[in-house]
């Protein structure tokens, strides 16, 4: 027996994954046409679908630049670096983050965590020399 047009066909649903991986498209492309609010909407589901660093970063890198959604940027670096402890980006940013803040310690220790597992990362030994100089 053949399967009318009319009757309904299955379809397969999009893994977890997939979901994920077609919101972050979405929002880059939205990104590219100036569509921010929108971007944002599509990279925030990206991240709840499936949590990446990259991903985070990006939406913290737009929230640092809109002054009423940058309180939410350092959730969004923590959880980055939380799900991807390596993920020197956003160690870097948050260490910015930091230093924009004068909160010396917390950006020493960003930068120490990326020499804990990078020692020879030069941004981020260039960033913990120049703050060792105005110690």
């Amino acid at each position: 027996m053949t399967q009318s047009v009319l009757e309904p066909k299955e379809l397969n649903p999009l893994t977890q994954s997939e979901l994920a991986r077609k919101n972050l498209e979405f929002g880059k492309k939205m990104l590219a046409a100036g569509d921010v609010r929108r971007a944002l909407r599509f990279l925030e589901l990206s991240a709840e679908q499936e949590p990446c660093g990259s991903t985070l970063l990006l939406i913290a890198q737009i929230e640092l630049g809109r002054p009423d959604l940058q309180h939410k940027a350092l959730e969004h670096l923590k959880l980055a670096v939380s799900v991807e402890p390596r993920h020197t980006a956003s160690w870097l940013l948050l260490a910015e983050f930091w230093a924009a803040r004068h909160e010396t310690d917390k950006q020493r220790r960003c930068l120490e965590k990326i020499l804990a597992y990078d020692p020879t990362n030069a941004d981020a030994q260039r960033a913990l020399g120049d703050l060792s100089l105005w110690d």
